[in-house]
């Protein structure tokens, strides 16, 4: 065993030093996988942290929350006509009033106005451009799963007064006060100053970098419509279930008011969307596990044309190598010392590449979040995977060259020029 060991020892270091040999060709070789390992890296950090956000605000909705919209995703992944969608009829005040007096199986109902890409400053810091301003009621704040870390809630008294104060989520509360949670000082959103009233606690995702699902900032809905007008952000609606009513007879209770108000016949679809924490759930599992079939898809591409170099670049040293191979082969080399010697090569090639790729593509994924504070994710598995994977496809296309090497007569080998 202990020769053993030595030997493995000694065909490593010759595949390094070969590779060391020949810096140029060898770079040249794995540029392939490098590109193919940063695809894969880059674009999953991007994913991931997309995911994490996608996922904190599903989670946030609470398994006995059923969410109404004008349409959402779950209509758009069905292929429907995206004329009829828009002229469908927007979700009310009216309709949240309708439901909150004659659904009994709805405990809280909050209207919820969205403006994506908005930012918050304070005394020259600024939180990320990707963060979401809601324009919410005091009852969505039961109705959902949010934690105060310091300060209080919106009260039904700001939304009367349309109040200009705000409850910060985690991830804009770091950004403007670092460790301090900011409760009582003033900010600016959208060039009006609102004052901070509260912090929530934050949401972990393992391996996330920026805020993520984190990145919101609350002001009472009131406060919102003055900010933006009065049909500004495309208002849903937020709906708690009565203590224990399952989720299932709130969806139909709220689903048959909500087709009554809009006048549709029996035969009719619905003109809205009715959603639950599962079927979002689900439904956004469909889709990211489609981009990541899409993404194998193409970094498989670079991976494959990467593997074909390293066999290319192996065939052509195993032919610069011939005498080597034949001395090495006279003094008492056996087959498989040569064959685990040219794979040893090729798979440190590969692995060498696969690590140049995931660090070039967690660069990239953490510059873009340095830019433009879109989250990332990158769990340690994203950096050993790609770098074994990598070092598998070295051996793959390594294993043809590697047994021409060893297949070599030794006679015919000192003999080539």
């Amino acid at each position: 065993m202990a020769m053993r060991s030595g030997l493995a020892g000694e065909i490593l270091a010759m595949a390094w030093d070969s590779l060391r040999a020949y810096k140029m060709r060898s770079a040249l070789t794995v540029l392939g996988i490098v590109i193919g390992i940063t695809m894969v890296v880059g674009v999953t950090s991007l994913i991931r942290g997309f995911d994490s956000t996608i996922t904190g605000q599903i989670q946030g909705m609470g398994p006995d929350t059923v969410f109404i919209a004008k349409f959402s995703i779950q209509s758009l992944t069905s292929g429907a006509d995206f004329r009829e969608l828009f002229s469908r009829p927007d979700i009310t005040a009216d309709d949240a009033r309708a439901i909150r007096e004659s659904v009994p199986a709805a405990r809280k109902v909050s209207m919820v106005y969205q403006s994506q890409g908005t930012q918050a400053w304070y005394r020259g810091k600024r939180t990320s451009a990707s963060m979401i301003l809601q324009g919410v009621s005091a009852e969505f704040l039961e109705a959902s799963d949010i934690t105060l870390a310091a300060g209080r809630m919106l009260s039904q008294v700001d939304e009367m007064q349309r109040s200009d104060v705000v409850l910060l989520g985690a991830g804009p509360a770091e950004a403007l006060f670092g460790a301090s949670q900011g409760v009582g000082r003033h900010i600016r959103i959208a060039g009006r100053e609102y004052r901070v009233i509260g912090v929530t606690e934050p949401r972990a995702i393992a391996g996330a970098v920026g805020p993520g699902a984190d990145n919101f900032a609350l002001v009472p809905s009131t406060n919102f419509r003055k900010l933006y007008g009065p049909d500004a952000g495309q208002p849903n609606m937020v709906i708690k279930a009565a203590d224990g009513v399952p989720v299932e007879t709130l969806v139909r209770e709220v689903e048959a008011l909500m087709r009554i108000r809009h006048g549709l016949r029996a035969h009719q679809p619905n003109d809205f969307d009715v959603l639950t924490q599962e079927s979002v759930m689900e439904l956004w599992r469909q889709i990211s596990t489609a981009i990541f079939m899409v993404l194998v898809a193409l970094s498989s591409v670079a991976l494959m044309v990467g593997g074909i170099g390293v066999m290319a670049i192996m065939l052509v040293s195993v032919t610069e190598r011939t005498r080597e191979i034949g001395i090495r082969k006279a003094i008492g080399a056996r087959r498989g010392d040569i064959l685990w010697q040219f794979l040893a090569e090729a798979a440190a090639l590969a692995a060498a590449g696969g690590a140049i790729g995931v660090a070039l593509g967690s660069g990239i994924g953490y510059v873009i979040y340095l830019a433009t504070g879109f989250p990332v994710s990158l769990p340690w598995w994203s950096f050993a995977v790609p770098v074994a994977f990598s070092s598998l496809i070295g051996i793959f296309f390594g294993i043809y060259p590697a047994s021409r090497a060893a297949g070599l007569d030794p006679v015919d080998a000192l003999r080539y020029e």
